[in-house]
């Protein structure tokens, strides 16, 4: 558990300040994470689920500018790679350092509500991701989908891990 939250950090840190330049150690450390999971299949069809699902989320974000990349970045319906990493290297944090919050909605509805808003505030504020709205409507907004999707995925998790013990 603390092994993957200190990659997860490391990889948010590398993404968010070196971009598309830090994708390959990124995605090195999500296959030794997928290497070393004793539930692989289960792992893998969750990251590539919230994967997705964030990927679509965040693109919706930035066609509603409520995030708005640098014009540096190619003019593509989705967001830039990197961002799509993190959603991966996150995404193998629920079944993992997160996993003491998976049996209350409740906690994951506030974490959801109050957390994920803060990393994407202070991602702004290192990369090339401005927020194109005020901070308070933009933190509104991101806590509101989060608190949801947060569930969500825990939801997906119960329902991969459950399913791989089933079909064993």
């Amino acid at each position: 558990m603390l092994v993957n939250l200190i990659g997860f950090n490391l990889c948010w840190i590398g993404l968010i300040v070196l971009g598309n330049s830090f994708v390959p150690i990124a995605l090195i450390w999500l296959s030794i994470h997928i290497y070393f999971c004793k539930q692989r299949t289960a792992e893998v069809k969750l990251i590539l689920s919230i994967t997705i699902i964030g990927t679509l989320i965040d693109s919706l974000l930035s066609f509603f500018n409520v995030l708005q990349f640098n014009s540096d970045v190619v003019d593509i319906p989705f967001i830039p790679i990197w961002l799509m990493t993190l959603w991966g290297v996150f995404a193998s944090t629920i079944a993992h350092s997160l996993k003491p919050f998976e049996h209350s909605r409740k906690i994951q509805w506030l974490i959801g509500l109050l957390l994920p808003a803060l990393s994407y505030v202070a991602g702004s504020k290192l990369s090339s991701v401005e927020l194109g709205y005020s901070l308070f409507l933009t933190y509104f907004i991101i806590g509101s989908l989060w608190s949801f999707l947060l569930v969500l995925f825990f939801e997906l998790k119960k329902h991969f891990y459950i399913n791989e013990v089933i079909h064993e």
